[in-house]
């Protein structure tokens, strides 16, 4: 998959099918490894992007499930976040990011082909708006008619994971 998308123009099309919208140019970093100290875990994404308006993104290609899909996503997320401010920037500076995987098995279970999460209060249903969305693409969706026809039928990573 990485190879598929180091190509910019790919990875920018890939994004907008997921995404479902157009997005400005994008630079992509293949296997690109965020180290915040020697003492912690590092992580090496599979792909990071990034776009004009300074959007990040994170795809990673998933062909067995381990079960840790939850946490490794709120890792890759925070680890993002850690190395998108420097000292003494101000919060409001942090970018909205996207992790993504995208899984040749159905990570929850619901035989969805997309589930999009994001921060919200329980109580009153209110988005906490702190810019983050984790998003688990799955080849084994039964839900065609709730996702754009793109998503299922064009999306080449899909057809290239399924091999």
């Amino acid at each position: 998959m990485s190879a598929a998308l180091e190509d910019e123009e790919t990875c920018q099309l890939v994004l907008e099918i997921i995404l479902g919208g157009k997005i400005p140019k994008v630079k992509v970093h293949a296997e690109h490894s965020i180290l915040v100290n020697s003492e912690f875990k590092s992580v090496r994404l599979d792909i990071y992007a990034s776009d004009e308006m300074q959007v990040n993104y994170n795809l990673e290609a998933q062909n067995e499930n381990e079960g840790n899909l939850a946490k490794r996503s709120r890792f890759y997320q925070a680890e993002m976040d850690v190395s998108s401010l420097k000292p003494g920037e101000d919060y409001h500076n942090l970018k909205p990011s996207y992790v993504i995987f995208i899984c040749t098995f159905d990570p929850f279970g619901q035989e969805l082909y997309r589930y999009t999460f994001e921060e919200r209060c329980l109580e009153r249903d209110i988005a906490l708006g702190d810019g983050t969305k984790k998003i688990f693409l799955s080849t084994k969706g039964k839900n065609e008619n709730e996702v754009p026809k793109e998503l299922v039928h064009s999306n080449p990573l899909f057809v290239y994971m399924e091999k």
